[in-house]
């Protein structure tokens, strides 16, 4: 058994979400521009995750398990952070 210090079967190398799998989700209707934030929002709300603890692998929530370079976009969408978040929902 091999040992690792991942702490969710979705954080392994087995799991991993690919950039071609982001690039395809963000591409769905679900991500239209006009629900998006604006590129400068969207660099703070990753330069805010990168920053705190519980960001995980370069690409995961462990509080929410959502793929942060991906969901950071929406305006409809905070971080989940206890206390009121590291970043705002966006009107």
């Amino acid at each position: 058994m091999q040992s690792t210090n991942r702490t969710c079967r979705g954080c392994s190398e087995e799991f991993a979400v690919s950039e071609k799998q982001m690039e395809r989700l963000l591409a769905s209707a679900a991500f239209a521009p006009e629900l998006r934030v604006d590129v400068e929002a969207y660099e703070a709300r990753l330069q805010a995750c990168k920053a705190c603890p519980k960001f995980q692998g370069g690409t995961t929530c462990m509080l929410c398990g959502c793929l942060v370079p991906v969901i950071a976009h929406l305006k409809s969408k905070n971080c989940p952070y206890p206390g009121g978040g590291r970043w705002a929902v966006q009107a």
